[in-house]
């Protein structure tokens, strides 16, 4: 297989992007810390501005704490500063759910925190639509402009005094936060619309343009995997075409060589002339099967590549299929019960139906993916289950579509040559979603009787030629 190194497949742009993206949480811890530091300057601001200064005295003198920092009050500023925190660290898991917990902590009195809590409602409207979908990111922002309008409607009753005098909304509401007009409330909210609208805009041209990369970047090594396969499979073709000719050249020599040899035998006694004859075509015959088994070894050695000397494999074989899968990304569990069915046709077909299984997996599911394989033999057959629970969660979407449909087909037919049958087909949603791929093979049984036999050749083999 070529190496990643030489295949050349692209990376997001932006060396700071990549950093970022390659280290999530530490951005976000970043952007909390942040938002600590702004609170906590806002709130030394507050205390700051109650101290006024007496000319007269040449002193200063405390004018009275924020309503938003006094008891019991101030532990509603510190949930609300632990609320937006919690929403900006899991921006990227509940983005809406995290925009709609700002709108509702940021009512009431909030000071000059407000700025602080301003920004932070900025960027959960930016993270609605990165991290989910344009659909999304509009009715979060639906959303914050509604609060904000709210807001801003309860202040203007208060600053009109249409609520009276004493009232549970001044507790919500300070003098200085009063709307004093129609206009002004028509103004804090078209501008508050405004800003959000940018915000928003921002946020849905970034996500688009990222899911648009993380596309091209996913169909370019599907690509590439694809490529690796038909490569693979022209080799396992080939390999095919050179066993065929092996057993043709052998089954046919050696027939000739015995058929040779015991008419030799026979005729020794009575004519040798005859029987060194034969003999000797019998020698010229292995030769002759010598120098095509060599030729065709030949051409299954390659100096730099010492897989090519494996075995097709099997059964026995799924575990380093499964681990490599696991290298790519998929969360795979394998589960292998029964004995071997002696076909080792059919192991390899079990083998490439579970490739193909969860090849499929890696291309329509993605990375990060939790797959089940489910391998179970008796004496009358062998059946073989791989199941997915889709997409894993906060991954991005794989592309899909991108196969050419004929996996499966190729996986019936090679299920039809033993005389068993493949079922496929999404995993309703009672049964936990996801995607299954089902094959049943009938055992041999003059395949598994002659395992056995077949073990015994080749320890005798062995022994001989010790």
């Amino acid at each position: 297989m070529t190496p990643a190194s030489e295949v050349r497949l692209p990376n997001p742009p932006g060396v700071i992007r990549r950093a970022m993206a390659a280290h999530p949480r530490a951005v976000d811890v970043t952007i909390v810390v942040w938002y600590f530091i702004g609170s906590a300057f806002g709130i030394v601001l507050d205390v700051m501005t109650s101290w006024s200064w007496n000319e007269d005295a040449q002193a200063g003198e405390w004018g009275g704490m924020p309503l938003q920092l006094t008891w019991p009050w101030v532990l509603i500023t510190i949930a609300r500063i632990l609320v937006i925190a919690a929403a900006l660290l899991f921006r990227r898991r509940f983005p809406l759910a995290g925009l709609i917990a700002i709108v509702v902590v940021t009512f009431g009195e909030q000071g000059i925190q407000a700025v602080a809590n301003g920004v932070a409602l900025m960027f959960l409207v930016y993270a609605v639509p990165v991290y989910r979908s344009v659909a999304a990111g509009w009715l979060g922002y639906g959303i914050a402009v509604v609060g904000g309008a709210l807001q801003s409607g309860v202040a203007l009753l208060r600053g009109t005094g249409s609520l009276g005098g004493a009232n549970p909304v001044d507790v919500f509401v300070a003098e200085s936060s009063a709307v004093t007009s129609v206009g002004e409330f028509v103004t804090i909210t078209v501008m508050g619309a405004i800003w959000l609208l940018a915000v928003l805009m921002l946020g849905i041209n970034l996500g688009n343009r990222r899911r648009y990369l993380a596309a091209i970047i996913d169909r370019a090594h599907q690509l590439a995997r694809e490529r690796d396969q038909l490569a693979q499979l022209a080799v396992a073709e080939e390999r095919s075409r050179i066993a065929r000719e092996m057993h043709d050249i052998v089954a046919h020599s050696v027939s000739v060589m015995i058929a040779l040899s015991e008419g030799a035998a026979r005729a020794a006694a009575a004519a040798p002339e005859a029987a060194v004859d034969a003999m000797q075509r019998s020698a010229e015959t292995g030769r002759t099967a010598l120098a095509e088994m060599r030729r065709l070894l030949g051409a299954l050695h390659a100096p730099d590549e010492q897989a090519a000397l494996l075995p097709q494999p099997g059964v026995e074989d799924l575990p380093e299929l499964v681990e490599g899968f696991r290298e790519a990304g998929l969360d795979v569990a394998l589960s292998v019960s029964g004995d071997a069915a002696g076909d080792r046709g059919q192991d390899l077909a079990i083998y490439r139906i579970a490739q193909e299984g969860l090849t499929n997996v890696l291309r329509y599911a993605g990375t990060g993916a939790r797959v089940q394989v489910e391998l179970q033999r008796d004496e009358s057959r062998t059946t073989l289950l791989v199941r997915d629970f889709g997409p894993a969660l906060g991954r991005p979407s794989p592309v899909s579509g991108v196969g050419s449909g004929r996996g499966l087909a190729g996986l019936a037919e090679r299920a039809r040559v033993f005389g068993g049958r493949i079922e496929s087909g999404a995993v309703p949603a009672a049964e936990g979603d996801g995607w299954r791929l089902w094959a049943e093979l009938p055992v041999n049984a003059e395949a598994r009787g002659s395992e056995h036999a077949e073990r015994e050749d080749e320890l005798s083999t062995r022994d001989n030629m010790r």
